[in-house]
């Protein structure tokens, strides 16, 4: 361990090792990779056959299994970075002077000798190191690699890129914690290259156009982050003005009248909801949390008609204020409702939202040996995950004899590794996760090379390890899930609001229903009186139709959630059989454990209610309803 008092930055780290290092190759790797097996010995083997190259690197890939393109690259020379700072790279990837930063133009899947490799893994020899020296430690954290290859060919050497193995690289994660410092150390490393090599031999025109070019992309970078975060609140606020909108003609007939008089008493109404939307963080922590947005919303119209109260000159239309809060309630956490469903569709994969037990990620489970089924166990008893998992897919499927272990039927085999396109197709699968004893990390990288183009989601679980490795996150589906240990379900609004929406609604059903009990009645004369267990080891009885259908049988239960000894949504209904069962909610008619058809036993089940009652809401009863 070489330890530093402070953070002197990316090249004076690596400088630190390349001090301690004694072997014939040096590898320069970042953290946030994965290499195959055989990745060390091909690029060593080349190297050795090639004694003309002193750097080479491999074929990289994305989270996502898209190539990345700093894989292979050239130098930033002036009239190379041009088209690149205007973008007209990415319009016209193909073109020879259009993708000649990034290499575009040529066939990743050949042998190339290029300008620059990857930072990220860069495997050099020692006479290189011996000749050209250490990094250059003015490149705070980027371009210092760009700097080391551009120094490496002005030696005499060769760097070439080698697709013959490849690595991921989890791109970013570095300075997850300083996004907007990482924008400003990245421009600034451009500036500095472009200054330190091109300084006497460009002209001054042209340093003066890269200086303006590297500022505006700079510039342009921070906006479109800013925008992004901004983004939700825009939104909101478009959602406010469209119901008012909508509102207004309503009660008055016309929009225009009402608008040029009432244009500010609008946008106070907007500045209310946000600044609750803001109170409940669906603007920074809680973006697509629907719950709280519906939350927020009805607390900005308790709060929009107390102000109007005590402010008269701002009062409005009363009917107009409820038209329009109503159609916010649906209309805010409605745009979060529809991006959840994007994103479970492979949108949007860069949105970090919170776990939802509905809008799950359909999951297969690459490898279906023993760590496949540990991963599937750890999942199932971790509603809080939002991952479903389809089934098993594996490289050999007919030698798979550890599934009978798994006796759970909701996931099974559903195919070779060999059909695994097919396999996502079919299944609408979104998010694949490989295991790491019936598979090596060549065919791992192979497998999300050649899903590229599904919009998959990846994750990899170390041997023995109870997480899930992917980009931007690492998932925790160990048995110990909890780290509160606070019951939202017993808060006395909680209890009240709960207790309110089982009355209203089971008395509407029952008056609904009521001619279905009366056909109960004429058919089956003889009910079942069966008992049930209660919270907390406490009984209770109820009768039973004998109808075959679930809905007709289960229906005199609504009398039950009336009397208050059973919920809407709850723990399981379990007869009394066997030892006393103490359930830490009221059973209900459905339950988190009951969205999907899955077989738990006792204490996989409390864990389900655990989940429940620490994050109960009315808008969790509703979404799991």
């Amino acid at each position: 361990l070489i330890e530093h008092n402070s953070n002197m930055g990316f090249a004076n780290g690596v400088n630190s090792g390349l001090k301690e290092a004694t072997g014939d190759f040096i590898l320069l790797l970042n953290p946030d990779t994965v290499i195959e097996e055989k990745t060390l010995s091909v690029l060593t083997d080349y190297m050795n056959s090639h004694p003309e190259v002193g750097i080479c690197g491999p074929k990289i890939l994305n989270a996502d299994g898209s190539l990345q393109l700093a894989c292979k690259r050239s130098f930033p020379m002036p009239w190379v970075a041009l088209p690149k700072l205007l973008g007209l790279s990415r319009l016209f990837p193909k073109g020879k002077w259009t993708g000649r930063y990034n290499l575009t133009y040529l066939d990743p899947g050949q042998y190339h000798s290029v300008e620059a490799v990857s930072g990220s893994f860069m495997i050099m020899t020692r006479d290189v190191l011996e000749t050209v020296g250490e990094l250059d430690e003015r490149f705070f954290m980027f371009g210092e690699d760009l700097d080391y290859c551009y120094r490496t060919i002005q030696a005499g050497y060769e760097i070439h890129y080698v697709p013959d193995t490849q690595i991921i690289h989890y791109k970013g994660e570095s300075v997850k914690s300083a996004p907007y410092d990482s924008v400003g150390w990245f421009y600034e490393a451009m500036d500095l290259f472009v200054n330190k090599h091109f300084s006497k031999t460009a002209s001054l025109l042209t340093r003066i156009v890269l200086k303006i070019g590297i500022t505006s992309r700079k510039v342009s970078t921070l906006l479109s982050s800013s925008l992004a975060q901004i983004l939700p609140v825009i939104l909101d606020v478009c959602m406010v003005g469209l119901a008012f909108v909508i509102a207004i003609p309503v009660r008055f007939g016309s929009l225009a009248p009402a608008i040029d008089a009432y244009l500010p008493v609008v946008a106070t109404y907007a500045i209310f909801w946000v600044v609750v939307g803001g109170l409940f963080q669906t603007y920074s922590r809680f973006v697509l949390a629907y719950n709280r947005a519906m939350l927020s919303s009805i607390l900005g119209f308790l709060l929009s008609v107390a102000f109007t109260y005590f402010f008269k000159q701002i009062a409005y239309s009363r009917a107009v204020l409820l038209g329009a809060s109503v159609l916010i309630t649906l209309f805010i956490p409605g745009w979060r409702l529809v991006a959840h469903v994007l994103k479970s569709r492979g949108f949007l994969r860069n949105v970090m939202v919170g776990n939802s037990p509905i809008f799950s990620r359909p999951a297969v489970i690459v490898g279906a040996g023993d760590e496949g089924i540990r991963i599937a166990r750890r999942i199932s008893r971790r509603p809080d995950t939002g991952i479903y998992i389809v089934g098993f897919a594996d490289p050999r499927p007919k030698e798979v004899s550890t599934l009978s272990s798994w006796e759970s039927t909701t996931a099974s085999m559903v195919g070779s590794t060999d059909d695994l396109e097919s396999i996502v197709q079919a299944q609408g699968v979104r998010e694949l996760i490989f295991t790491s004893d019936r598979l090596d990390n060549e065919s791992i990288v192979a497998m999300m090379d050649s899903t590229k183009h599904l919009r998959l989601t990846y994750k990899v679980v170390p041997r023995e390890q109870d997480i899930l490795l992917g980009k931007a996150s690492v998932e925790d589906v160990s048995d110990f899930p909890f780290v509160s240990i606070e019951y939202t379900l017993y808060h006395r609004l909680n209890v009240i609001s709960k207790r309110i929406f089982d009355v209203v609604f089971s008395g509407i059903m029952l008056v609904l229903f009521s001619p279905f009990f009366l056909a109960l009645l004429l058919r089956y004369f003889r009910w079942e009186k069966k008992e049930f267990w209660g919270r907390e080891g406490s009984r209770f009885t109820a009768w039973m139709t004998p109808a075959k259908n679930r809905f007709f049988r289960e229906l005199p239960l609504l009398l039950k959630i009336l009397s208050g000894e059973m919920s809407f949504v709850g723990s399981a209904v379990i007869p009394t059989v066997g030892d006393v069962i103490h359930l830490i909610c009221k059973p209900g008619l459905t339950g988190l454990d009951r969205i999907r058809k899955l077989h738990l036993d006792s204490d996989e089940r409390a864990i389900y209610d655990h989940y429940y009652v620490q994050n109960q809401s009315m808008a969790f009863d509703v979404e799991i309803l």
